[in-house]
């Protein structure tokens, strides 16, 4: 496992949608033992699967993943929600000795 030597609490990967941030955050994540975590404003909800281009099942079962589909499209939630949300568990991931990589393209990052 490769080590990095740095003073972060966590590595962003953002960019366009279907620019390939979701591959290159698996690639990372199996390098460095790394959690992705989604930075995505849509890709929190669970009902925009195909329309936010979230990551696959197969993908997902391949490294953690995390804040992808959590949200009822109905519920209201906003970058606060998320804030809160992604520090407990951005906390939760470095307390296990692991890298958090926050992957999105639109809104939150």
């Amino acid at each position: 496992m490769a080590q990095l030597n740095s003073s972060a609490d966590y590595i962003i990967l953002a960019g366009p949608t279907a620019s390939g941030k979701s591959a290159i955050a698996l690639d990372l994540a199996a390098e460095i033992d790394g959690v992705i975590i989604n930075a995505d404003s849509m890709q929190v909800y669970k009902d925009l699967h195909i329309l936010t281009a979230r990551p696959t099942a197969a993908d997902e079962a391949l490294r953690p993943h995390r804040l992808y589909g959590v949200v009822d499209g109905a519920e209201r939630y906003s970058v606060g929600h998320w804030l809160r949300d992604v520090q407990e568990i951005v906390q939760q991931v470095r307390t296990q000795g692991r890298w958090p990589i926050l992957v999105g393209g639109t809104g939150f990052i």
